[in-house]
């Protein structure tokens, strides 16, 4: 549960909870962020404008971010990719592959053939 937020910090903490969720209701938004059902609607209104965040209704409804969302925050940063770059040749092919699988779940770019 979080204290009283900024609006730019609720919706960031929004997005990263949606991140590792990927799906919630309003309600247990309102009930995480100690906010109304009507602020974590403008939210979700300000969110969906931003990111694939959306809402489907009915009884497998919720709101839902998109199963390839990755929040800024998942990448490597630079030093961690060029190292795993720098294992090219130095590992078994069958390792390698393990590798590539990181880089392109957790870089920018995600040109393996470096």
């Amino acid at each position: 549960m979080y204290d009283k937020l900024c609006v730019s910090e609720r919706r960031t903490k929004m997005l990263e909870f949606l991140g590792y969720r990927r799906e919630t209701t309003r309600y247990e938004l309102a009930a995480e962020f100690h906010v109304s059902i009507s602020t974590i609607h403008r939210d979700i209104v300000y969110l969906s404008s931003i990111a694939p965040v959306y809402t489907k209704s009915g009884n497998s409804g919720g709101v839902f971010v998109s199963p390839d969302f990755r929040s800024y925050k998942t990448y490597l940063d630079d030093i961690e990719e060029n190292y795993l770059y720098s294992l090219k040749g130095k590992i078994a092919d069958d390792d390698w592959k393990i590798v590539e699988g990181i880089i392109r779940k957790f870089t920018r770019n995600r040109n393996v053939d470096r």
